[in-house]
């Protein structure tokens, strides 16, 4: 077969088969239409949750930074007291308020009042705020001498493992609640994971510290 016929005939064939590709096509084309008007309404709704979870962070940073500047002006200004705690009553944003104000709370030794914030929002959520709130509410069983509880809720936030939360801080508070106690044994033992494996930090330090404070006291 000379060159000529060939190219001639892989050019027929190639024009059939494009015929029958136009015909396939047109006879699928209210198909092609909905897939392609579901892609652009996926890509939208991609772009609107995107959007979304911008703004809502935003929202966050905003409420966050207003929540903090009432607690910051409380000793100029005691009605901020009365803002803070309607803010902690909302659903949205109230656990950051919430955190806030039991804070104030447990530095004026108002023990009963942090305990009554923290109790409302504890079991919300599993982030890093939940996880201040557990933290908080542990210690405000410390102060009130509830060694056990605190450690239950320590030994719950070690548990879970959050990658949000900082386990060191969480370590070396138990470890707190176990001496207070009178544990000396459980927390010496935690006292140096402390040291061994947080070394280089601040609860590492403070750890070795108290390790040697026990020892040397036994």
């Amino acid at each position: 077969m000379k060159r000529t016929e060939r190219r001639q005939l892989k050019e027929n064939e190639l024009a059939t088969g494009l015929s029958r590709f136009v015909r396939w096509a047109k006879k699928h084309e209210k198909k092609f239409m909905a897939i392609a008007l579901g892609l652009v309404v996926l890509l939208a709704l991609g772009i609107s949750v995107k959007l979304l979870r911008d703004y809502q962070k935003s929202r966050e940073a905003g409420y966050l930074s207003q929540v903090l500047t009432l607690k910051a002006e409380l000793a100029q200004k005691p009605e901020n007291l009365a803002r803070l705690e309607e803010l902690s009553r909302k659903r949205s944003y109230g656990r950051i308020a919430s955190l806030v104000l039991a804070t104030y709370y447990l530095e004026k030794n108002d023990l009963d009042k942090a305990e009554q914030v923290l109790s409302a929002v504890k079991d919300r959520g599993r982030d890093l705020v939940h996880y201040q709130i557990l933290d908080l509410y542990a210690q405000v069983q410390v102060r009130r001498g509830n060694y056990d509880r605190a450690i239950e809720i320590y030994r719950q936030i070690e548990k879970e493992k959050p990658g949000d939360y900082p386990l060191d801080v969480v370590l070396f508070r138990l470890a707190e609640a176990y001496e207070k106690k009178g544990s000396n044994d459980q927390a010496l033992s935690l006292y140096r994971e402390l040291q061994s494996s947080y070394q280089n930090t601040y609860y590492g330090y403070q750890a070795a510290m108290k390790m040697m404070k026990l020892e040397t006291a036994r």
